[in-house]
């Protein structure tokens, strides 16, 4: 795997109280709510990694403190909360260039080596660094000071070195992020602001035949600027001119065709989207411009990569999916996170993330003030497991990862009936952020252990059938098997696995006590979000519904 972040710490920034993501997926497709901190951790990087990012940008304000972060002399700025942010790389083991660019970084020299770059936002006196020791000087706090942004400032620095500046580094490590919604249009136009720039700079071009091309160019404007008619439009605005400011403006309006000078001809270059040369950016879609933006981009950053002009550039993308089909959707990124291993997309496409490994998903919640990450790496899934989830996390079930709560069934009679019976109850599924999954069959476990503690941590439910065998018809044996193999609780387990017998034996002896025994093993099970029925769910409900089913079966 080439050159990649492993880790990502965030401390007292924003949304984040203190989070660790370890290890971070690669790629990495961010998901999370409206508001959660998607924007924000692409930004945390770019205080440590991007080259292009001002100082003045690097010095935060109060607002960007986390509103739980305490520090020496109380909450907040104010009381001197100081923020870190540290960023740990990995894959560069048998890259030479790289580990000479990190090697002031290094703080694992074992295989996989990582290196780290630490961002810290801090009251002044704790960033001053003792010339004689080399180390963070004692902060000497009053317990009365209220600190303003005045007293801040920020320092970047490599490994566990507190004297070796990072700025070098993102010379050949850095984050490139697009903003949501780019106004490709607009930054396709300027000549400072496009990737065409990029590309075109790196040509190896002959100066003769540039200089060749611009006289020739030259030559055409003259003749066109000849013409009687361009003639007297050149002399009718300078005379405007004249008369309305005197000799003050120092401007002579000329028409012509472009700049003539070889140095500069480049500039006047303007990209296209047909062969003939007769519409350009601005004449198609909003989606197809922030293509052929993406796609110049793209192009620039291999050209670079080639030249070994960098180690790598960390590509973010926000919310990409603007303007763009559903089928471009898919095809794109498909291929762009099969093939970008360092690209950072945020998202909120089902779509896109049906297509993206599923490695690759990093899930951001907000648990009270704080956002908390947590992504698929942990999970505990086998390689069956996740291949499984992989073949079905379609577009419906994609769906799961941007739900506040879960409700895993078996079948599609389940996800057309359940949310009929939920709005005929008055209650509203989407209100409350509840998604039905389906998992088409009876295999729950790939996808409890997804949406567990150590995968995605989103609350969920279980709805099976109890599949009663056809000799012991009020038994629901194969259902409450199927919820203990579920069962985290070792001794709720072991409750329902040992007294599945002695339901069945009551069965058939004829016990009038088997319905409480059912109901309690039912009831263990549903302790832990596992609901077992009686028979399945078209037998289970004709008690509740038997008149409704009657009649749609009649009008069918």
């Amino acid at each position: 795997m080439a050159l990649h972040i492993s880790r990502l710490r965030i401390r007292n920034f924003r949304n984040f109280s203190d989070c660790e993501i370890e290890p971070f997926p690669t790629p990495a497709v961010i998901v999370g709510e409206n508001g959660v901190g998607k924007s924000n951790l692409l930004h945390a990087l770019r205080l440590v990694l991007d080259p292009d990012l001002p100082d003045s940008a690097r010095r935060l304000r109060p607002e960007d403190v986390h509103e739980g972060a305490s520090g020496p002399c109380g909450v907040g700025l104010s009381g001197g909360a100081e923020v870190v942010i540290e960023v740990e790389l990995s894959g560069f083991d048998d890259d030479d260039e790289a580990l000479s660019i990190l090697s002031d970084a290094l703080v694992d020299l074992r295989t996989p080596k990582r290196a780290r770059l630490t961002y810290r936002f801090s009251p002044l006196e704790r960033l001053e660094i003792d010339p004689e020791v080399g180390e963070l000087g004692e902060a000497k706090f009053s317990i009365d000071k209220t600190y303003s942004p005045d007293d801040y400032d920020f320092r970047l620095d490599q490994g566990d070195n507190d004297l070796k500046s990072v700025r070098r580094v993102r010379r050949f490590v850095s984050v490139r992020v697009l903003p949501a919604l780019r106004d490709a249009e607009s930054d396709l136009a300027r000549w400072n602001r496009s990737p065409l720039r990029t590309l075109l700079e790196d040509l190896d071009l002959d100066p003769e035949q540039l200089k060749t091309v611009a006289e020739a160019i030259d030559v055409a404007a003259d003749s066109l600027a000849k013409d009687p008619e361009i003639d007297d439009l050149q002399k009718r605005l300078a005379d405007r001119l004249r008369a309305s400011v005197g000799p003050q403006l120092p401007v002579n309006p000329t028409v012509g065709i472009t700049s003539t000078n070889p140095d500069r001809l480049l500039r006047s270059l303007r990209l296209f989207i047909d062969s003939a040369r007769t519409r350009s950016v601005t004449d198609t879609s909003l989606g197809a411009a922030n293509i052929l933006y993406l796609g110049m981009l793209l192009e620039s950053l291999a050209v670079q990569r080639a030249a070994k002009k960098f180690a790598t550039t960390i590509l973010g993308i926000e919310e990409p999916e603007a303007h763009l089909h559903v089928t471009v959707q898919r095809r794109l990124f498909r291929h762009l996170l099969a093939t970008e291993p360092a690209m950072l997309l945020t998202t909120h496409s089902p779509h896109i993330t049906a297509v993206a490994p599923l490695n690759s998903l990093l899930l951001l919640r907000q648990i009270g003030s704080e956002t908390v990450a947590r992504t698929t790496l942990g999970a505990d899934l086998n390689a069956l497991e996740r291949a499984d989830i992989s073949r079905y996390l379609d577009v419906s079930r994609a769906e799961l990862v941007f739900a506040r709560y879960i409700l895993l069934v078996e079948g599609t009679a389940e996800t057309i009936l359940l949310p009929a019976i939920a709005n005929a109850a008055g209650f509203d599924l989407d209100e409350y952020g509840v998604v039905i999954v389906n998992v088409a069959g009876t295999d729950f476990t790939p996808y409890r252990k997804l949406l567990g503690k150590k995968g995605l941590d989103i609350p969920s439910a279980v709805l099976t059938d109890g599949d009663p065998l056809p000799q012991s018809q009020k038994s629901n044996e194969q259902g409450l098997r199927r919820a203990s193999d579920l069962l985290v609780d070792d001794s709720s387990r072991k409750q329902v696995t040992d007294r599945i017998p002695e339901l069945n034996a009551g069965v058939k002896c004829g016990n009038p006590q088997v319905s409480e025994l059912r109901q309690e093993l039912q009831n263990v099970c549903a302790m832990e979000n596992i609901h077992v029925g009686d028979h399945t769910l078209e037998l289970d409900l004709l008690p509740l519904l038997g008149d409704e089913m009657v009649a749609a079966f009649a009008e069918l």
